[in-house]
């Protein structure tokens, strides 16, 4: 009985905690006699000689004549005390009892925003933290997580956040389906030496904004975390969350497969994944529940909006312009939407984005549509890939990803390149990223091949079983993927001249080096696995690493940097030469570097001006050509081939054109002749004629007067007879 009342009070003991200071005092003594509870026969033994001794006290007490003063002193003294404890008894009673009869009401009047808590890991840390001075102690913290973890700690763990919601979702929100008619869904988060302060106020956010009448569960898997605070400490605090279960893994699994384990022990008929890092915004459970409700083929993803690592607020803004994409070395990235989707949604913001690819972290899912369509592959390690696996496979397979621009969710982005990636992860990333790219990309793996070239040798595992499931769920092509899902994607051979690693002199390749736009771009050791090394040629004339584009100062040689691509030349306006330099359009200099950083130089014949690309494309290589070469005063040989060619055409086409004119004239000249010469002829002939007729007319007159003549002498002889 003992033993049995001792773990209920230690179940009761976070609630009582933090109840009243006093209470804890009662309930800390209670515990520890409890645990420390002696056989019958001992007690017997104590109780007997406790009377004896109090029996002898007593009489000598009674002997003194200041006795009666000094009891009714004890007496009035033993009255507050006994009220005192009655009272924080009973508020203990009380606060029991709510806890007992409704938890989650009980736990949210508790963990009320208007009440700040917060929760103290100062006893956590390290002895070498503790001597460290302060300063020292809140950088070794950041580089603990990767954020804040000081600012974290001293944020409360249920802090309120501003609605992000526009007026157009809080409308939308009127016609989703009533919270007690949504269907049981089970939230599985991941963690692995996850910062408590952050663990905790992810939960709190969960159950301050989210119908309980719908949640069935919170699975937090810890995939074998060995910091103290999340062991033993993390087990209390979870006591006080009857929703949340606990399930530690006895090995290190990874993010992949904890998710399954995860998925596996739901009860509810939706599955919704989240962070172990994150803020459940106002409003954001609804629209995810009802939309996989109305379509259990739709995959929902929140708006994830940013909650800064160095200051720890919450960016409630924006993501409701933007959707995912990816590269071609298989690197998740956020895109600017097309107009084609703006126009299918009608240009309204509240309306859901059909993305192509998610980010993988926070997203909704039926639970039998999950494990239908596959649920995770079960060859992939640790973590990395499995979003792009997801996606192609979500679209292809005859699914469909949103982005509901109704939820939000905050998460805390960790500071990029504070921590490196082991060998370890490094090897189950690249295996991961190789698995998607063999079962997926079909006619496309070349591309991936091109931008992360030290991928074709990692060994991908068996993938059998993978395809077998693609054949099974009769899943499209990844070029329908391309056409239907994802037009605007650029493309190798159709949108990039060149593209992938780019070695330049010294057998060094140009590098991002990870660095925020405006820091000048470098060189590194060629590592071929893409990312800060991947770079696209554009055919109008940009180099790109992801979503920024190189550009250069022509009056400042070594101001190199990356900057967000703007469309409009300028700086960021290059050239790529037949022989393999890139020249800069505004100042006409070719791209080098001096071992570290990339910079301007005047263009000659010299080698270190030589870059050369993984992956080329002839024919865009020519029109590229076409389009900007009378811009930069550049023919290649070919070219120039055949614009020598072309002139000889020309000369021989102008002298064909010269002597068809000449003979064109010699026979008009020749007509001329000819007419002329007929109408000589004819003129002769007409003057030949008239005289003809003129003596014909002539001989003829000249008869007639002849005959005149003669009848005149006739008649003279007749007359002559007669007389």
């Amino acid at each position: 009985t003992f033993q049995g009342s001792a773990r209920t009070l230690l179940q009761l003991y976070r609630v009582l905690v933090f109840h009243k200071p006093t209470t804890f005092a009662i309930v800390f003594v209670l515990r520890e006699l409890f645990r420390s509870m002696p056989t019958v026969s001992e007690l017997r033994l104590k109780f007997l000689t406790l009377r004896h001794y109090l029996h002898q006290q007593l009489l000598v007490f009674l002997a003194r004549p200041d006795a009666p003063q000094i009891l009714k002193v004890v007496g009035g003294v033993a009255v507050v005390i006994a009220v005192f404890i009655v009272w924080n008894l009973s508020s203990a009673i009380a606060a029991v009892i709510s806890y007992h009869r409704d938890p989650i009401s009980y736990l949210r009047e508790f963990y009320n925003p208007d009440t700040p808590r917060y929760v103290d890991t100062s006893a956590f840390r390290t002895p070498e933290h503790k001597i460290m001075d302060f300063d020292a102690y809140k950088n070794e913290l950041f580089k603990l997580n990767q954020y804040n973890t000081y600012l974290s700690d001293k944020t409360p763990i249920n802090r309120k956040t501003k609605d992000p919601r526009s007026e157009g979702c809080r409308m939308r929100a009127r016609s989703l389906t009533p919270d007690d008619k949504l269907a049981p869904t089970s939230i599985i988060i991941i963690m692995h030496n996850e910062e408590l302060s952050a663990l905790l106020r992810t939960l709190i956010s969960i159950l301050n904004n989210t119908p309980m009448n719908s949640l069935k569960e919170i699975i937090l898997v810890d995939d074998k975390s060995n910091r103290f605070e999340l062991g033993s400490q993390l087990d209390k605090e979870l006591r006080q969350f009857p929703f949340v279960r606990l399930i530690r893994n006895s090995k290190r699994e990874g993010l992949i497969r904890s998710r399954i384990i995860g998925a596996k022990a739901a009860v509810g008929k939706i599955l919704i994944f989240l962070d172990s890092h994150v803020e459940a915004l106002e409003g954001w459970y609804q629209p995810i529940v009802s939309r996989i409700m109305e379509d259990p083929k739709t995959v929902v993803c929140p708006i994830i909006v940013s909650i800064d690592h160095t200051t720890m607020e919450v960016h409630a803004n924006g993501g409701t312009s933007v959707w995912g994409g990816f590269d071609w070395d298989m690197k998740f990235t956020w895109e600017p939407l097309p107009p084609r989707e703006n126009q299918r949604r009608g240009f309204d913001d509240a309306a859901p984005i059909r993305s192509p690819t998610m980010a993988g972290g926070l997203f909704g899912m039926d639970k039998d549509y999950f494990f239908e369509l596959g649920a995770y592959d079960p060859g992939m390690k640790i973590w990395g890939g499995e979003n792009m696996e997801m996606s192609f496979r979500i679209w292809m397979c005859g699914g469909a990803i949103e982005i509901n621009t109704c939820s939000f969710v905050g998460h805390i982005f960790r500071k990029p390149g504070m921590k490196q990636s082991t060998p370890v992860e490094e090897t189950a990333l690249q295996q991961n990223v190789k698995r998607v790219v063999e079962v997926w990309l079909d006619d496309y793996k070349e591309a991936f091949y091109n931008a992360a070239p030290s991928h074709r040798n990692v060994a991908e595992g068996d993938t059998v079983s993978r395809t077998l499931l693609r054949q099974r769920l009769k899943c499209r092509s990844f070029s329908w993927f391309l056409r239907e899902v994802y037009p605007d994607k650029p493309r190798p051979g159709r949108d990039f001249i060149a593209f992938g690693q780019v070695r330049g002199p010294g057998d060094q390749c140009m590098d991002s080096m990870g660095i925020d736009p405006g820091r000048r771009v470098g060189v590194y050791a060629c590592h071929g696995k893409g990312y800060a090394q991947f770079w696209k040629f554009h055919l109008n004339g940009v180099l790109m690493n992801g979503d920024h584009c190189l550009d250069g100062d022509g009056t400042n040689p070594r101001n190199v940097v990356m900057f967000e691509c703007h469309g409009l030349g300028g700086n960021q306006q290059w050239f790529l030469t037949e022989d393999g330099r890139i020249q800069h359009a505004g100042s006409g200099k070719c791209l080098t570097h001096d071992g570290r950083f990339l910079m301007l130089l005047d263009c000659d014949d010299d080698e270190r001006f030589v870059w050369k690309f993984n992956g080329m494309s002839e024919e865009l290589l020519e029109k590229f050509y076409v389009i900007y070469s009378k811009q930069f005063g550049y023919f290649t040989k070919k070219q120039k081939e055949e614009n020598k060619k072309k002139a000889e055409q020309d000369r021989l086409e102008r002298k064909k054109q010269l002597e068809e004119r000449n003979k064109e004239k010699e026979r008009k000249q020749i007509e001329e002749a000819a007419a002329k010469k007929a109408e000589e002829e004819r003129i002769r002939r007409e003057e030949e004629r008239a005289k003809d007729e003129a003596d014909k007319a002539k001989a003829a007159e000249k008869a007639k007067e002849e005959e005149k003549k003669k009848a005149l002498e006739k008649e003279l002889e007749e007359l002559r007879e007669w007389k």
